[in-house]
């Protein structure tokens, strides 16, 4: 007897015109019920990922290569989503949405108008990136290709810096300016390089990428190698932080809240110690020391500090002075010097530049994307990741982590224009959206198992 079904099968394959093992570009998976994105657009927006660091030489209006890169990717994406029909994601866009429309605001009655709207144009094409990296990342497959690639890349920009030092490759690893002997690689400054490689550390625990346990071991001691060499002490305090988030969100979820606490507190606690024993000498040890990396890195610890403290009483005082929209995107180092302020800088802190450059409201904006970010990294460590998600991330205590130590740079520097910092919102939001109940990660129901089925009867009716 012929089973009927494997010949309906057939003559559906057969008009299709291709083999009943093979799925073409951009159909749908039937594990997920997702269009999957095709090698040609993964390719693309992976090789972007790949060179991310590429931010030099610079290009007009504070781009570089790699944003020549970034619109590609964004317009590849965009047409195959236009040419599958698939949803665009969007996610952050009400609180970015805030930030936009305030930052416009204030630089319209700021002294500087161009440099203010530059900077909302900025936001808003990375926001554009975010989108197009978390509408590519709608299955597994595809997730697997950007973590991977993100994670091998970063381990082989930090092998070369390593080597481009040992070696003396200034015109490879950036000549000091004003800093010693930190690098910067082809960033705009050594603290932008330590941020990158300290992402970088999370990415690969995430994704356990890559798979042998001494390889990974070892990609990571070349990227801890590369922040230490671009002297970044806010690189080095954030990776500590984020690596206490990240043990304690994942702890929490595995053994529950008391055993979280209870070894996050024996942490902290050996932590202490190992600041009052070794760190602290070290500090001062580093001052008078003959090498120029220790010296201009943790040797500068307590007058960058100082700075850091002067700058933004600053900054505090212009937000009393400014109306309340503030004085403009990008326009704390211009107030400042009309002030005759004794530290003349960019605002160094996204939380308080954000006040002082676009208002209270601008703040609450700030606030509602934290609260995103918050909500799905809340919704993803909740309950366990499906099985094809979860080979995917192995450790989404990890993507937490490097969130938290995002918020912690934040305090000090300005993250928000880091191309990495919005691809790795993109890749918290992908994971959020496939670990929903209601995700097409899930088993297809009977309403959909039927149309299926009745869409091969109808294909295989006309095919004769």
């Amino acid at each position: 007897m012929v089973d009927s079904r494997a010949s309906v099968n057939g003559h559906a394959t057969a008009a299709a015109g291709r083999s009943p093992h093979r799925r073409p570009q951009g159909a749908r998976t039937p594990q997920s019920g997702r269009l999957e994105p095709g090698n040609g657009v993964l390719t693309v927006v992976a090789v972007t990922v790949a060179l991310m660091p590429a931010v030099h030489p610079k290009l007009p209006g504070n781009s570089g290569p790699i944003d020549g890169l970034i619109a590609l990717s964004v317009f590849v994406v965009f047409l195959w989503v236009l040419r599958n029909r698939a949803a665009i994601r969007l996610p952050y866009v009400v609180p970015m949405t805030g930030l936009v429309v305030t930052g416009l605001a204030s630089a319209m009655l700021s002294a500087s108008p161009a440099w203010g709207a530059m900077a909302v144009i900025q936001e808003i094409f990375l926001l554009l990136w975010c989108a197009a990296l978390a509408t590519l990342c709608r299955t597994p497959r595809a997730l697997r290709v950007i973590m991977h690639t993100w994670a091998l890349s970063a381990t082989a920009w930090a092998g070369l810096l390593v080597v481009a030092v040992f070696a003396g490759a200034t015109a490879i690893y950036g000549a000091p300016s004003g800093g010693g002997e930190r690098v910067r690689l082809f960033f705009d400054h050594p603290n932008m390089a330590g941020n990158y490689f300290m992402i970088a550390l999370f990415v690969v625990v995430a994704s356990r990428c890559p798979r042998r346990l001494w390889a990974r071991v070892g990609a990571c001691a070349v990227l801890f190698t590369a922040v230490l060499m671009t002297g970044s002490n806010a690189a080095l305090l954030s990776v500590v932080f984020g690596v206490v988030v990240a043990m304690f969100v994942h702890e929490r979820a595995r053994a529950g809240l008391v055993t979280a606490i209870a070894k996050v507190a024996i942490v902290l606690a050996l932590l202490s110690l190992a600041w009052i024993e070794i760190g602290s000498p070290l500090v001062t040890s580093a001052q008078q020391s003959d090498n120029a990396l220790l010296r201009y890195s943790v040797g500068r610890g307590a007058e960058s500090a100082q700075g850091r403290v002067t700058l933004f009483q600053s900054q505090f005082a212009l937000f009393e002075e400014a109306t309340w929209l503030g004085v403009g995107p990008s326009g704390t180092r211009e107030a400042l010097n009309a002030e005759g302020a004794q530290w003349v800088k960019e605002a160094h802190n996204d939380y308080l530049g954000t006040l002082v450059e676009r208002g209270p409201l601008g703040a609450l904006a700030l606030a509602g994307l934290m609260g995103a970010v918050a909500t799905r990294a809340i919704h993803v460590m909740r309950r366990p990741l499906r099985p094809r998600l979860a080979a995917v991330i192995p450790v989404p205590a990890a993507l937490v982590g490097a969130c938290a130590a995002f918020a912690s740079t934040a305090v000090t520097h300005e993250v928000l224009h880091y191309r990495w910092f919005w691809s790795i919102l993109a890749v918290l939001a992908a994971v959020h959206l496939m670990a929903r109940p209601d995700s097409g990660d899930a088993r297809p129901g009977i309403g959909a198992a039927l149309l299926r089925r009745s869409t091969l009867i109808s294909t295989a009716a006309r095919a004769r």
